[in-house]
Formats: C-alpha cells, sequence, structure tokens
C-alpha cells in the first residue's frame, strides 16, 4: 500500500502548475495584508461572532439534501467528510479520516477514522456512520447532490467496514478526482438509520424538526433559527480538534447568522455595527474604502471568487413547449444571444470593475486546468443580428424578430430579487435583446420559486442564477453530466439528448481516469471548447472575493477556494 503521499504529490503538482498564490492580494493601501501563508495565531475562549448569512435563511438542515448556499453554509458547519480542502490551494486534507491508504493501482482507498469522535448527543463516530452515509448517497431515490460525483462509470464504489475504525472502498478503476468527491458529509445512522430502511430519509431533517435532533460531528450545533431573520450556531464543546498548544477548537461561544433581503441592507447593518464580518459585493466596494472610520475594520481578498453567474435557456422538452423549445436547443440562436451578454458593462456597473470576465466553467483560481484561448463572443449586437439572420431569424419592418415558422421570439427570464448583479444582467439583457427585435420579459421572483422551478417543476424559459464553484473540475459533474442533477437545461437525462452532451459525458469519464495530471488537462481542455462551442449557459463575470472584518476578530482570514472564512471558523478568536 502507498501512504498518501502519493495523492498529495498530485494534488500539489496540480496547484504549482497552476501558479494559486496563498498570499492575499493588497488593492488598496488601507487593505490589511495578511502573512503570506495566512498563518494563525493562537487565540483565547469565549465571545459571539455575528456575521451576514445572504439574503435568506437554509432551506433544510439534511446535508444531502442542501442545494443552496443559503442552506450548505449551515450544513457545512453541523457536519464533516472524511477529508477536506485546504482552505486556499484546495489540497486534500484528512478530516474524520485520520490518515488514509491508496492502492498501488489507485483502485482501493482505506480510511483510518479517528477515535473517540462524538456526535452532537455523545454518540461514538464509527465505521458504521461511514457505511450508512454512503447507502444513503448512492441511493437514488435521496437525490444526493453527492451522488453523480461518486459514481465512476454510473457505477458506484463498493465499501466495506474492516473493523470499527477502519473503512475500505474499491473503484470500478482508477479515478483521479475521487478524493475531491469523497469528502461528502457522514451522517448518523443510530438517527437516521430507520427512516432510511422506511424510504423516509429525503424528508428528514427539514426546517420543522426540533433542532435539537440536528446532530452532527462539527465544531458547532443550532441553538436556534428563525427562518430568514436569525440563526444561532453555539460551540461544540466536544469537538476533537485542538490548536497547536493543544487548546480545543472552537474558540468562539456562538456564532449569529442574519439575514438582510437587501445587501444594501446588510451593509447599512455592517457600518452600524451589526455585523462582525460580511462579504463585500463588489459593487458595495467604493461604499466601504471611503467609509470612516476605516481604522476598526479591514478589507480582506483571496482573489477571484469561485463561483460563476450566468443566464441559462431551459431545453428540456418535458416542460418547454414550441416554439421556445426549438429556439433554445438551435444552437446558431444561443450563439447569436451570446454576443448580447455585455460583461464590460456588466462589471463595471455591478462590480465597479472589481472583478473578472468569465468565459470558462473552471474556477478561475486553477489555472491548470483553466483554457486561456477558448472561442468567445465579444458583445457585438452588430453580429448577433447577422447570426440570427443567418440562421432565419428575420427582423421585420416592425421591429419585431420572428422564427422561421413567422413566430414572434418572445420568452420570460426570472432571477430571485436581493442580488443587486442580477438584476443589472436581468435589465441589460432585456435591452440588448430589445435592440435585436426579441421580447424579454424579465421579472424577479421569491428565490425559494427559483429553486422549485429548477429542481423540482421546471417550468422555466430563462434564469439568471449562479453556482459556488468548485476547484477540481470533478465537482461540476452534477451540471456537465447529462445525468446530472444540476444539469440544469435539461436534467435528469435518461440518454444524452445531443452528440455534444455525449461527448461531454465521455470526456468526463476518461478524464476521472487520467492518472496523468497532463493528460486530464488535455481533457478538459477539449470540455471547455465543447462548451464554448454549444453555449449552454451564458457566463457574465466573477467577482474579486473581499470580505470586511473587524479588528477585534483574529485569525478571520479569506476563504480563496470556498469564498468565505469558511474552514478558518474554528481558529476565530476576539481580541478583547
Amino acid at each position: 500500500m502507498k501512504r498518501h503521499i502519493f495523492v498529495w504529490t498530485l494534488l500539489l503538482a496540480l496547484v504549482v502548475s497552476a501558479g494559486v498564490a496563498s498570499a492575499v492580494e493588497l488593492l488598496d493601501p488601507r487593505i490589511m495584508n495578511l502573512e503570506s501563508d495566512f498563518g494563525m495565531v493562537v487565540g483565547q475562549y469565549g465571545g459571539t461572532m455575528t456575521v451576514h448569512g445572504g439574503a435568506s435563511g437554509p432551506k433544510t438542515f439534511n446535508p444531502h439534501r442542501a442545494a443552496e448556499t443559503s442552506s450548505t453554509d449551515v450544513t457545512d458547519r453541523l457536519f464533516e467528510g472524511l477529508v477536506t480542502l485546504h482552505r486556499d490551494s484546495g489540497l486534500v486534507m484528512p478530516k474524520l479520516a485520520r490518515d488514509y491508504e491508496i492502492s498501488e493501482d489507485g483502485t482501493e482507498v482505506t480510511f483510518y477514522l479517528r477515535r473517540g469522535v462524538q456526535w452532537h448527543d455523545g454518540t461514538e463516530f464509527t465505521a458504521d456512520d461511514v457505511i450508512f452515509t454512503f447507502d444513503v448517497v448512492y441511493d437514488p431515490a435521496v437525490g444526493s447532490n453527492s451522488r453523480t460525483g461518486l459514481l465512476i462509470d454510473g457505477q458506484p464504489m463498493t465499501y466495506e467496514k474492516i473493523d470499527k475504525y477502519t473503512v475500505k472502498f474499491t473503484l470500478p478503476r482508477p479515478h483521479a478526482p475521487i478524493m475531491f468527491s469523497i469528502g461528502t458529509p457522514i451522517v448518523p445512522v443510530h438517527l437516521l438509520g430507520e427512516a432510511h430502511k422506511e424510504g423516509r430519509y429525503h424528508e428528514m431533517w427539514g426546517l420543522e424538526t426540533p433542532l435539537e435532533e440536528i446532530v452532527g460531528t462539527g465544531a458547532w450545533r443550532i441553538s436556534s433559527y428563525r427562518i430568514d431573520q436569525e440563526l444561532i450556531l453555539v460551540r461544540n464543546d466536544n469537538y476533537y480538534e485542538f490548536d497547536e498548544a493543544g487548546n480545543r477548537l472552537p474558540y468562539l461561544n456562538r456564532v449569529i447568522f442574519r439575514y438582510y433581503p437587501s445587501s444594501d441592507t446588510a451593509t447599512l447593518a455592517f457600518f452600524n455595527g451589526e455585523f462582525d464580518y460580511i462579504g463585500i459585493p463588489a459593487n458595495q466596494y467604493p461604499e466601504y474604502v471611503d467609509r470612516e472610520p476605516f481604522s476598526r475594520w479591514s478589507i480582506l481578498t483571496a482573489g477571484p471568487n469561485p463561483g460563476t453567474s450566468f443566464i441559462v435557456l431551459n431545453q428540456n422538452p418535458n416542460a418547454v413547449p414550441e416554439p421556445k423549445l426549438s429556439w433554445f436547443t438551435d444552437k446558431n440562436f444561443r450563439q447569436a444571444i451570446a454576443h448580447a451578454v455585455d460583461k464590460e458593462t456588466i462589471l463595471d456597473m455591478a462590480m465597479n470593475g472589481m472583478g473578472y470576465i468569465q468565459d470558462s466553467p473552471i474556477n478561475m483560481r486553477n489555472e491548470f486546468f483553466l483554457k486561456k484561448d477558448l472561442k468567445t463572443y465579444p458583445y457585438d449586437l452588430d453580429a448577433a443580428h447577422e447570426k440570427l439572420e443567418a440562421a432565419g431569424y428575420k427582423l421585420g419592418a416592425d421591429g419585431v424578430r420572428r422564427d422561421p415558422q413567422g413566430n414572434p421570439i418572445e420568452f420570460d427570464l426570472i432571477t430571485n430579487p436581493g442580488v443587486p448583479i442580477r438584476q443589472i444582467v436581468g435589465e441589460l439583457f432585456q435591452e440588448d435583446l430589445a435592440a435585436l427585435g426579441i421580447k424579454v420579459n424579465f421579472y424577479q421572483i421569491d428565490f425559494n420559486v427559483v429553486v422549485e422551478k429548477l429542481t423540482d417543476t421546471f417550468e422555466w424559459d430563462a434564469i439568471i442564477i449562479g453556482l459556488t464553484g468548485t476547484f477540481d473540475p470533478n465537482g461540476g459533474s452534477n451540471v456537465w453530466l447529462s445525468s446530472g442533477n444540476l444539469h440544469m437545461w435539461y436534467p435528469y437525462q435518461e440518454t444524452p439528448a445531443t452528440d455534444w452532451e455525449a461527448r461531454i459525458d465521455e470526456i468526463w469519464r476518461e478524464a476521472q481516469r487520467a492518472m496523468d495530471p497532463e493528460v486530464r488537462r488535455q481533457w478538459y481542455f477539449e470540455f471547455q471548447d465543447i462548451v464554448a462551442e454549444n453555449v449552454p449557459l451564458f457566463y457574465t463575470v466573477t467577482s474579486e472575493n473581499m470580505v470586511a472584518v473587524r479588528d477585534h476578530l483574529i485569525n478571520a482570514i479569506p476563504d480563496g477556494v470556498g469564498g468565505s472564512v469558511g474552514s478558518a471558523w474554528n481558529y476565530i478568536w476576539i481580541d478583547r
């Protein structure tokens, strides 16, 4: 057996090749310059940190049903996986597993679990919980967001309990990204086992569940939740991690999430002292740097936000009627529309230039896999007009564009309120398509309704939405595999609907097999070329990853991979 240094070496090669810097970039002379290695100092106990949790609170506490950031921001504090990712580099690190081994042929991974770890109710964590969790993940009836990324050639891994603290996974073949996927949240068999046997797991741990029944191994427990207003986490006094001085983590007593539907309201609340930490939307950067007294807090940055923001047209034949379906499934139509996405103006208007134009589905921080010479669609309404005309979408004397069958082109575009960039994108898109003779009815609806339409009813024309992003490309399996539940333009396909989607499925399998990083990179380069040619998503821009932190919070570093203080929360303390 090889020790886990095999994986460490592989991943380190990727990160070094990518040139991912761990240092915080100094954007402004008033911005704090952290140590280049994000070094932390030993802290002291006590106190409460209040953070802005976003526009709305969690929709579920079930980690395998959580699909939106508002839910995962909370469940990620309550539950842990066998491994986790380093906060900045994206390297795989042990978590509930204290160590692991990978066989010489790459088809077996053995995890040695930490001993003495307790669930929040005092029950010991064991291999039985790991086995149960993967039973849950692989159950199609559960609909876990982790399932697609843990399938290899469409097949699950096999796994067995070696003893109380050892679990072995056997892969159908070598699978390069498995360590990025296998960190799915572990859940307790003693509380959820019966529900799963009865086919009720997907119903468990919704918002109506008594909070004391939400039990994880994480550093935090839920104390209270007022829906979409305030959620309080309290310290897990029995958490198993310690700092270098032997002090049990975390340092803080409580973390309070407060939710404001408007980012403007949240910003004002920060200035009024209601928050200790808040993510800074790029459009509001000037408000923060010009605010006095600046000396009481600092702005930190960790490079491009790993998330994506895009417009997507619905190509689901089970939900979209004709003639809209014919428009949306026409590559020429989509390519033409891509020329009407004014990314430069979006960047200026929505982010004050504090961001990056996005053309690829690959995390912009992972330069090793990011292809630089992609086909792009610069903002050009003349080019859009020419492509539409050539494809048979003619502009009439009345200024209305019609398809080859004479139908006027009109569709709805929706997004959720409270996110300024999405409003700006929608208004600009509506205006530019009007110049092309296409009527877009743009309106904002409740986020819960947006999620329902994307994941349940599929009844929508076009949506402005985003994804949080992952460091390793394989983390996008749910989006790019035709069978994926987040393949949002047409999810859950039994067989690929198009040749190009079938080719992406093939590429994904080959990239997963490729243990050589350079070979894997070439597969993902081809994938990016196919996406650029077929434009299933109209990418827009991504922001600089910025946070404002009160100076009394120590070790509150931004998370370059996850876009927040993230994994560093356990180390934050208050300097009194």
